[in-house]
């Protein structure tokens, strides 16, 4: 039987055509993109198709946009030739934890909510910030409320893939800024969910937390993987 197929969007294509010319050396670290207007011409994409690949690009830490200059390369190409076999592994075990961190983690702090401390609540709260890559140390401490070793012990263990080399060339979705503060404002609706000891908000409010970072990373693998 016939399956649909996947085709990729037009902005992910010119992602894909910039990153081999790096990879290949035809643009080297430090050097000026073509501009906008010219990349339109060259690619035959509408500008908002354009623009979409340069944010990605410069989200992902592969360029720098500077405004009235230009798009320049800051990477090398060799830091864009990541091992298939290793990301794809790494790839498919991030989505499998977060699977499975889906199933648990909303229901950890439905239970917190009842059974926490206010001093427990308020040292979440206090885990916020707005660069998101505190999103382990905030998860963390909803987990430490537990006062549960098994699931803090299981919670390290998954939290650690996210330094692992396999996407050491790229910025992770969690670093990147616009990522980032999306991140944040979950998190806020998570702890001032917990502080009003609503379990049933905090369920809601973790699982789409969850949900939305576990699609952020597989479009992000999409792109650049």
């Amino acid at each position: 039987m016939f399956q649909v197929v996947d085709r990729p969007k037009l902005y992910e294509q010119v992602v894909e055509q910039i990153k081999n010319m790096i990879v290949q050396g035809i643009y080297k670290k430090g050097d000026l993109l073509p501009s906008e207007k010219e990349l339109i011409e060259m690619t035959g994409v509408s500008r908002i198709t354009v623009r979409e690949a340069l944010r990605l690009l410069n989200e992902a830490g592969v360029i720098e946009t500077h405004k009235g200059k230009g798009s320049f390369v800051v990477v090398d190409g060799s830091e864009l030739e990541s091992g298939e076999e290793e990301t794809e592994a790494y790839n498919e075990q991030f989505i499998n934890s977060t699977n499975a961190r889906i199933l648990l983690e909303p229901s950890v702090v439905k239970e917190i909510a009842v059974t926490a401390t206010d001093e427990e609540l308020k040292a979440i709260a206090g885990c916020i910030g707005s660069k998101g890559y505190e999103d382990g140390e905030f998860h963390r401490s909803i987990i430490a409320a537990t006062h549960n070793p098994v699931l803090l012990q299981w919670f390290d263990q998954l939290n650690s893939m996210e330094t692992s080399p396999a996407i050491r060339s790229l910025v992770p979705p969690v670093r990147q800024k616009s990522v980032a503060a999306k991140i944040a404002q979950q998190h806020q609706d998570i702890s001032d969910a917990l502080m009003a000891r609503n379990g049933e908000f905090a369920y809601f409010y973790m699982k789409e937390h969850l949900v939305f970072i576990r699609d952020t990373y597989q479009e992000y693998f999409k792109v650049f993987y």
